[in-house]
Parts: C-alpha cells; sequence; structure tokens
C-alpha cells in the first residue's frame, strides 16, 4: 500500500485510470468497435514473433533462405512461429482496412476527428510498407521477382523514378543492397514510425473519446459540420450520448479483450497447420518465374494485367496516388452532418464499387493462379527450370532404373541395369558434373549401361534443366551439408594423343 501511494503521488496513478479506464464512452458501441484494439493486439503479436525471427535470420543473399529453411526445420516450434507472423501481416492488413472502412461507414472521419483519419491512412499505408519490405526477406523466387516487379513499378514514377528505384534497390540492381535495405526498414524504420503514428492516433482516440453512432449526431443537427454553430451541438450531442452509457473499463475493454484473443487465437491454429510458404532459393538467372505477389497486393497487379501497355505506367502510379489523395482529403471534401451511411448515397456507390472492382480483380487473379505444390522429394516448390527438369526425368522414364525417395514410384524395367540411388546425388556431384556426366556417361565410367543424352537425344538447354533437378535432390535432412566428390575425366584430345 505505502509502495502504491508513493508511485501515485510523483506519477499521479489515478488520473492515469481516470483518463485511459474509467473514462465514459458513448452507449450501444457494437462489436465493429473493437477492430482498432485488435489490430493493436495483432501488431504486438507481430513484434514478438518478429524479434524471435530476427534471432535467426541473417539478412545476407548467401544466408537469408538458409536461415529461414533451417528456422523452419531445426529450430524448436521455429515454423509455427514464422507461420504466425506471416499470417499476422495478413491480418494487420486485413484489420486496418476493415477498421477504415468502419470510421468510413459510420461517418467517424468528420468533426471533431479529421486529425485522426489523416493519421489512420498513414498508418494503412506503414502497414503496407511491411508487407512489402518483409516481402524480400525469404529470399526464395517469390520474393525475389515479386519485389523486382514491385521496384520496377515505383520505377515509373515521373521524374524521380530511377532515383526511387535507386533509394528502395541500394544501387541499379537488386541484390544484398537491396535485402540489408529492406531489412532495415522492416525491423528499424517501419516498427519506430507506426509506434510513433500508432501512439498519436491512441492519444487522439482517448483525448476525443470514441464517436457516438451516426443517428446520435444527425437529430436538428446544422447543415454543415463547418457551420459556426456546430461545434456547440456536438459537444452537446456526445455529452448525451455518454449520459448512463458504459465504462471503458470492464465494459467495452471486456469486447475488446475477447475479439484480440479469438485472432490470436485464430493465428496460431493457422500457424501450427498451414505454416509459411517457402518456394526455392531466389534464382537471379531464371527470368521465367512468374512472381506472384501477396493476396492483398493481387487486385492491383491483376489491373496492371488488364491495361495496354502504354497504359501501364499512368496506372501503376495514377491508381495509388488518386487513392491516396482521395483518403486524404475526404474529411475536408465531405462536410455535410449527414453520417449515417444509408443516407450517403454517394459514399455507398464509392465503397460498393470499389469493393466490387476488388472482389472481382482478386478473383480473377486467384483463378489464373499456377498451382505450384511441394515436390515431395525435394522437400519446396521446385524452380521453373527443376519443374522443366522433372519433365525430363520422367519423359526419359530414368526412374525405370534410379530410385528417388519421395517420388512415385515408377515400374522398373525389364532390362534395366543396376543404377545407383538418386534420393541424394545433389549432395555428392554438382550441377555441371551432372550436365556432363548426363551428356556422355561412357567417358567418366566406361563400364557405365546408361546410354548418352547428349545432342541430338536431348538439347543442352535440355541437359541443364536435368541437372538442375537432379541437384536440387538432397534427402531429407535440410542440415545435411554437401560433399561433392566430382572427378572430371581428361579432355578427349588428351585421351586421343595417348
Amino acid at each position: 500500500m505505502g509502495l502504491g501511494r508513493w508511485i501515485d503521488e510523483r506519477v499521479d496513478l489515478k488520473e492515469i485510470k481516470l483518463s485511459l479506464l474509467d473514462r465514459a464512452v458513448p452507449r450501444n458501441l457494437t462489436w465493429w468497435h473493437t477492430l482498432g484494439s485488435a489490430t493493436l493486439a495483432v501488431f504486438i503479436v507481430q513484434v514478438i514473433t518478429g524479434i524471435v525471427l530476427a534471432m535467426y535470420y541473417s539478412p545476407s543473399p548467401d544466408h537469408a533462405y538458409e536461415s529461414v529453411r533451417y528456422l523452419d526445420r531445426a529450430v524448436a516450434s521455429g515454423g509455427v512461429v514464422r507461420g504466425i507472423h506471416h499470417w499476422g501481416a495478413s491480418a494487420m492488413v486485413v484489420l486496418t482496412v476493415a477498421h477504415m472502412i468502419r470510421v468510413f461507414t459510420m461517418g467517424a472521419y468528420k468533426y471533431p476527428r479529421e486529425i485522426n483519419w489523416l493519421f489512420g491512412v498513414i498508418l494503412l499505408f506503414i502497414v503496407i510498407g511491411f508487407g512489402f519490405t518483409g516481402y524480400l526477406l525469404p529470399w526464395d523466387q517469390k520474393a525475389y521477382w515479386a519485389t523486382q516487379v514491385g521496384t520496377n513499378i515505383a520505377g515509373t514514377t515521373p521524374f524521380i523514378g530511377g532515383d526511387l528505384v535507386t533509394l528502395l534497390r541500394g544501387g541499379a540492381q537488386q541484390g544484398a543492397a537491396t535485402l540489408t535495405r529492406f531489412y532495415s526498414m522492416h525491423v528499424l524504420l517501419l516498427p519506430a514510425l507506426l509506434v510513433v503514428v500508432a501512439g498519436i492516433h491512441l492519444f487522439l482516440v482517448v483525448r476525443q473519446g470514441v464517436a457516438p453512432r451516426a443517428a446520435e449526431l444527425e437529430k436538428d443537427a446544422p447543415a454543415r459540420t463547418s457551420d459556426a454553430e456546430y461545434p456547440a451541438y456536438y459537444e452537446h450531442q456526445e455529452h448525451e450520448a455518454k449520459s448512463g452509457g458504459d465504462r471503458f473499463w470492464p465494459d467495452i475493454i471486456a469486447k475488446d479483450v475477447i475479439m484480440a484473443t479469438l485472432i490470436v487465437v485464430f493465428l496460431v491454429v493457422l500457424g501450427m497447420f498451414v505454416g509459411a510458404p517457402l518456394e526455392a532459393p531466389a534464382d537471379t538467372t531464371d527470368a521465367s518465374y512468374v512472381p506472384r505477389p501477396e493476396w492483398y497486393f493481387l487486385p492491383f497487379f491483376q489491373l496492371l494485367k488488364l491495361v495496354p501497355g502504354s497504359w501501364e505506367s499512368a496506372i501503376a502510379m495514377g491508381v495509388p496516388i488518386l487513392m491516396v489523395l482521395a483518403l486524404l482529403l475526404l474529411p475536408f471534401l465531405d462536410k455535410k452532418s449527414i453520417r449515417t451511411f444509408s443516407r450517403r448515397p454517394g459514399a455507398a456507390f464509392t465503397l460498393g464499387g470499389v469493393a466490387i472492382a476488388t472482389a472481382i480483380l482478386l478473383g480473377a487473379s486467384i483463378r489464373d493462379e499456377p498451382r505450384d505444390v511441394v515436390a515431395p522429394e525435394v522437400g519446396r516448390i521446385l524452380t521453373s527450370t527443376e519443374r522443366a527438369g522433372r519433365t525430363q526425368f520422367e519423359r526419359q522414364q530414368c526412374g525405370g532404373c534410379h530410385k528417388i525417395a519421395g517420388m512415385a514410384a515408377v515400374p522398373k524395367k525389364a532390362d534395366a541395369p543396376d543404377a545407383p540411388d538418386l534420393t541424394e546425388v545433389g549432395l555428392r556431384h554438382t550441377t555441371a558434373w551432372l550436365h556432363s556426366y548426363i551428356e556422355d556417361p561412357v567417358r567418366f565410367h566406361p563400364e557405365s549401361k546408361m546410354p548418352a543424352y547428349g545432342p541430338p537425344t536431348l538439347s543442352h538447354q535440355e541437359i541443364e534443366e536435368l541437372s538442375r533437378y537432379l541437384g536440387s535432390l538432397r534427402g531429407a535432412d535440410p542440415n545435411k551439408q554437401p560433399q561433392y566428390v566430382d572427378t572430371f575425366p581428361e579432355p578427349l584430345k588428351a585421351q586421343e594423343k595417348k
């Protein structure tokens, strides 16, 4: 008791409790009002899981992918933590957008909350920035090529496009500097910005209170919020709405805790049973790879696919700029005192049109998405080159002689010779050695019964694809390091001289 009194005398705990917990809130608040608190809860989850991930992550192209794969497969519950963080990013986007839609439909962006709406818009784009910068960190195929496309879009900005790309990539090309820069923004710059902006946002919420329901601010209201008599009207109506209403503690905060708990539990379930995807390591030479961004970027990418090439740059920059301007200017352009959504046909038409267009674009993008699946013999999604090599392996009926654990069994050829197991061939030989061996096995082992697959049987490109696929076969243990035993025969000309 003495310690509590001592602290209270110095930091005024009673006043803090009165301002934060004992404050009155308008009556009849709905569950939709819990979205802001739920977003804050998910952000806390993202911070905690992000700290754990950062302990194992190495932000360099040489080690980024392997550190993520090690976390997934070797660290206790590492895959679950990464899964929670992955799905938490999507939850942040969904909750932030849903919270803004709630504010928009209830007209809560109008007087006196214009400034708080602006900070909410800034928070939305910080959350999108988290998604974009975190995208590259696994350094797999999807991360590398989708970021390449994203930075190229930034390069279409008039006048500053080239400088903007250089700023994002840390140079002319995407590489080590890009990964380090995105990592720094993701774990240092953006969290600091979000804490500051969210702090101001929460301060304003506490200072101004929760907006009353729309109907309670329309009875005998002046025509516009800019009218001289509107501030006094609003203050009176707000006081009336709070009279006999609930207390933030314990009435409202109980709903916030329930909603936040349900969402966090849902994220944990997704992390445990779905996890986070991880494709093949980034191959900077695989220009045939078709990048697919995260789902919340898909409508915009689908829109760019539908417009003519000559319009792509204009749409790529025009749509985001118009969206930002519309959100920022909204509370200053809409000053009518009417707040009920059903009495605002323009707002209903705009929100409905955007929602329908987004749903159509998202559905079209999902429908067109290639169905890549994890190759069981490799333990990940194959690159396009490796997929082509796997096709060659099946087409040439290599499985009739060679065995690969995890791959569908192939009936053994009647006259098939004894052939080595290829389950871990990628740990014993490089792709360069495999390429040469496939072309002419007898050069390496005169007693070999394997036929030569060099041209014209297979082209050099087809052999390279097959070699890349075989080089990906490294068994079930992801921590097992290659021990190459490559031995190349003497050049043919040297053999002929002998």
